[in-house]
């Protein structure tokens, strides 16, 4: 018998409750697993070593043809090892019996078992009253028969849990296994669940994968309430369909508004990948006779036609504006307003790279829509024309035709064109970039609003001057009385666009960005090309970072400030908006000042109305036993119009060894509200996990105007239960991260490096 054959116990274990592929393992939890040491000289065997190896007290001859060994056996073969009191080989009949304290080893795996037959001519082996141990990680069981042959494994009676060896808290039990190592699949028959000695359910036939190998079958089930969809539960059934692609049909039933059918179909080839998904509701309990069926459609693809050539697709679309915030979705957020589609075809060739795309966005709820881009072509050079003496030629050109029915201008063309002249200067300690462009833009803009007075052909040219230096210095000093390096890393831009009218222009792809400390050496505070402000300034800004003998980051703070040498104009005539304050100052810090705590802010602040525009800060704690808080305030004082300001708090810690606790609160400081709040409370220990938790948190409607004073917010209340057996199609644990990552606003992590 080889000994993949018994080592096939390893994967049964794992595998048997399964009709899928496992899961990613996850590192069970304290205490649940103590590794067992193997006998002495077991880890000096080889696989490779085919001698079959006879150890015993004592050896004696019958007629030639059987050998009795008696006392401490040991017989090895390959990377096995079974240890007996009593064995006979029997020469003639190729076989050999073995009684008395039989412990089998392998690699990953402990059998010990009452008796052992085997028969070297039909290379099978039977065991009696066999109890197996899966020796690095939690996973042990128990069989009456144990038979096995080169290419199947029968168990009879046989038990499976990843308790430990005195917990009886679950197992699965089945009558009859049978295992084909050929086909990486196993079949049980009348397999009952129990939870102690309690039966839960009974499967009269099951399937499931002692291999890499796929099956269709039945996925767990969800099962989740709320106020607003009632009992939410889900049954998912796996499609197997090929070796590179497959499906997922799920039906679910919401007692409060009804059935739904969703279904994911997934390919993957060498070039292509991607995958489609499809949600149908065909009556909605909830919504008036007449209000129709309800869908959600999404088609994300990538894929290299050759070498040179990308596709690429991203569509998305639903039946309605509130199907997102009322029924949910796996691929969209429930406070998402508009829904991205694209397709693009890109070429990269040796002196051209290009871009075809189509691009548009479905909006949701009581909003303007937006202008689409069918199509738009982006061409560029693919590196620079070298002209002597460091000079180098660029150029960049754009045609884009915008429509959209509900604007004034309901169609528009735009074609830009931007050469450019650059000398680069670039060493180890310094970055030194000159350059100038000529920014072209020329428009056909159509509407059919013929009281309105458009300008059809519009057209705007501008220069633009550009020097960005940045240099990178550093020493080494002490940081906590330890050794540690420091760098500091000055960067000063001077940009220059004069100014150029842009009101008979429309607004078609752009909108002002924020001024982050990054943002402050943008070449154009907006997106897009319809708006170019005019500027005439200095950007000074400074980056410093500490890192420790081990390259850990410790601190960085960056401050950079944007200096004006002459005041703006309005680049809206219509409008009157200016871009540019006088001074804007940006400031990010991040700081890891000792094991576990963390301090992360960001602030934008407008020096000419001494106003703060935008600002984030938190303070993080991570230790050692999983304990995780932060405390967080965000404010913003324009976002779609209206002052933001909320300040949340969230965590989890342990409670003891198995109970844990995790909570979250969110709340709008303008409003004086609460946003989001849920508080949960887990058990788990090695075999089994149990987790309760109950949130409220605000309805999002799109059709509310944010801030609304006259419309009361309304809240969604649930409460929800989840129960996990460790290594029975699941996780073997519950991760902080999932966690803290449900809701509204979801946990983020510090972003020092190395964390």
């Amino acid at each position: 018998m080889t000994p993949t054959l018994i080592h096939r116990l390893i994967l049964l274990a794992l595998g048997l409750p399964c009709l899928v592929l496992a899961e990613e393992p996850v590192a069970p939890a304290k205490l649940c697993y103590i590794p067992e040491a193997p006998p002495a000289g077991f880890d000096q065997l080889r696989s490779d070593d085919s001698r079959l190896k006879v150890l015993s007290d004592r050896i004696k001859m019958l007629q030639n043809q059987t050998a009795v060994l008696e006392g401490n056996i040991e017989i090895s073969h390959r990377n096995t090892l079974m240890t007996a009191n009593e064995a006979r080989l029997d020469q003639q009949q190729q076989t050999l019996n073995a009684s008395g304290g039989i412990e089998y080893y392998s690699p990953g795996l402990k059998v010990s078992s009452s008796d052992f037959h085997a028969s070297l001519k039909q290379n099978s082996v039977e065991l009696g009253q066999a109890n197996y141990r899966l020796t690095e990680q939690s996973g042990r069981g128990f069989a009456e028969r144990l038979q096995a042959k080169e290419k199947q494994i029968e168990l009879s009676e046989a038990s499976f849990t990843t308790c430990p060896e005195q917990d009886q808290s679950w197992a699965l039990h089945a009558q009859s296994i049978q295992i084909n190592n050929e086909e990486g699949w196993g079949e049980a028959w009348h397999s009952v669940m129990k939870i102690g000695d309690i039966p839960v359910f009974y499967l009269p036939y099951m399937t499931f994968p002692v291999s890499e190998k796929r099956k269709s079958g039945l996925l767990f089930p969800k099962i989740g309430s709320s106020q607003k969809l009632g009992l939410d539960l889900e049954a998912p059934y796996y499609l197997n369909l090929a070796e590179n692609y497959d499906a997922t049909l799920t039906p679910r039933y919401m007692s409060k508004r009804g059935a739904q059918l969703k279904s994911e179909f997934r390919y993957l080839t060498s070039g292509q990948q991607g995958f489609i998904q499809l949600e149908m509701m065909p009556e909605d309990n909830e919504k008036p006779a007449g209000f129709g069926s309800r869908y959600l459609g999404h088609l994300s693809h990538t894929g290299d036609l050759s070498e040179r050539w990308r596709a690429t697709i991203d569509f998305t679309d639903v039946s309605d504006d509130a199907y997102l915030t009322e029924l949910g979705s796996d691929y969209s957020n429930q406070s998402d307003t508009q829904l991205y589609r694209q397709a693009s075809l890109n070429y990269f060739g040796d002196h051209v790279d290009s871009q075809l795309q189509l691009q548009g966005f479905e909006t949701l709820g009581n909003y303007l829509n937006s202008y689409a881009a069918l199509p738009q072509l982006d061409l560029q050079s693919a590196a620079p024309m070298e002209l002597g003496s460091g000079l180098q030629f660029l150029w960049s050109g754009q045609y884009v035709h915008f429509k959209n029915d509900d604007a004034t201008i309901h169609s528009a063309d735009r074609l830009h064109l931007e050469p450019t002249l650059r000398w680069p200067l670039l060493t180890p300690a310094m970055e030194l970039v000159a350059e100038t462009s000529l920014l072209h833009t020329q428009y056909q803009q159509d509407t059919r609003q013929d009281l309105v007075a458009v300008d059809k052909d519009p057209s705007r040219t501008l220069p633009k001057v550009r020097l960005n230096a940045k240099f990178n210095l550093e020493r080494e000093l002490e940081w906590d009385s330890k050794a540690a390096l420091q760098t500091l890393e000055p960067q000063i831009q001077y940009l220059y666009m004069p100014y150029r009218d842009q009101s008979t222009i429309g607004r078609y792809d752009s909108t002002r960005l924020q001024d982050d400390y990054y943002g402050l050496f943008r070449q154009n505070r907006y997106s897009g090309l319809d708006r170019i402000a005019d500027t005439n300034q200095v950007t000074l800004g400074v980056t410093t970072r500490f890192y420790d003998e081990q390259d850990t980051e410790l601190f960085r703070f960056s401050l950079g400030q944007i200096v004006y040498l002459q005041d703006a104009r309005s680049i809206d005539a219509v409008t009157g908006e200016t871009v540019q304050a006088d001074s804007v100052l940006a400031s990010e810090l991040l700081w890891h000042w000792r094991k576990g705590w963390y301090l992360n802010t960001a602030v934008q602040y407008d020096a000419s109305t001494e106003r703060l525009v935008k600002s984030s800060a938190s303070v993080d704690y991570i230790a050692d036993d999983n304990t995780v808080l932060q405390l967080n305030h965000r404010y913003s004082r324009s976002v779609s119009d209206y002052e933001v300001e909320q300040a949340g708090l969230l965590g989890t810690t342990p409670i003891s060894d198995q109970w844990k606790l995790v909570a979250s609160y969110y709340r709008d400081l303008n409003q004086d509200q609460m946003m989001e709040a849920s508080l949960g409370l887990q058990y788990e220990d090695c075999c089994w996990a149990v987790r309760l938790v109950a949130r409220r948190q605000i309805n999002t409607n799109l059709e509310q105007a944010v801030n609304d004073p006259l419309l009361a917010p309304s809240f969604d209340n649930g409460v929800a239960i989840q129960f996990v057996l460790k290594g029975f199609g699941q996780s073997a644990g519950f991760s902080v991260a999932d966690m803290l990552s449900d809701g509204i606003f979801g946990y983020r992590r510090p972003y020092l490096l190395n964390n």
